[in-house]
């Protein structure tokens, strides 16, 4: 096909599609192809081939890495008595099957904001909020639900498994 100027457009989205289409027919039935954020991955699978009762094109399907930041870090503090907000925003996971776990620290971890409530729900729009006693540092866990935390801890855990991310913040 030769492109001429007026079908440039069409030329690009052509070369595009045969060069996913070899892709895939030359590495086999997965495809992963970074996109222009790091964090962000686009896996291209082909749909059931005619055969097997399928129309033959591709599935696209947008995928990102877990992520949780704090956005609202509480003062520097120690002690039973006084409670502030820590907030923050989760993403990259379904939020059905995950919560947040927070942590204040100072010479270990203490889980927030109180034993046996512990578990922080992310709202449909990725933000989480909770109260905390405070610390000299803070850890927000992203996990899944099932996800058993320690009342207290000398070091957080490595992300793998339930633990699908970590921040930590110190106050200012």
């Amino acid at each position: 096909m030769k492109c001429r100027a007026k079908n440039l457009t069409v030329c690009t989205v052509f070369s595009l599609a045969s060069l996913i289409v070899l892709s895939i027919a030359c590495h086999g039935n997965n495809v992963n192809i970074r996109a222009a954020h790091p964090e962000s991955e686009v896996k291209v699978t082909p749909a059931p081939s005619k055969n097997q009762s399928g129309t033959g094109n591709l599935n696209v399907e947008h995928s990102t890495k877990p992520g949780i930041q704090i956005t609202d870090v509480p003062p520097r503090g120690a002690g039973p008595d006084r409670v502030e907000t820590i907030a923050g925003t989760a993403s990259g996971v379904n939020i059905a099957e995950c919560k947040v776990v927070v942590y204040a620290g100072t010479n270990v971890w203490y889980v927030q904001p109180y034993i046996g409530s512990s578990d922080t729900s992310i709202e449909q729009d990725g933000t989480w909020h909770t109260d905390t006693h405070l610390g000299s540092k803070y850890a927000a866990l992203l996990v899944k639900k099932t996800y058993k935390q320690p009342e207290t801890t000398g070091k957080l855990p490595d992300i793998g498994g339930q633990v699908l991310a970590i921040a930590t913040a110190t106050p200012k």
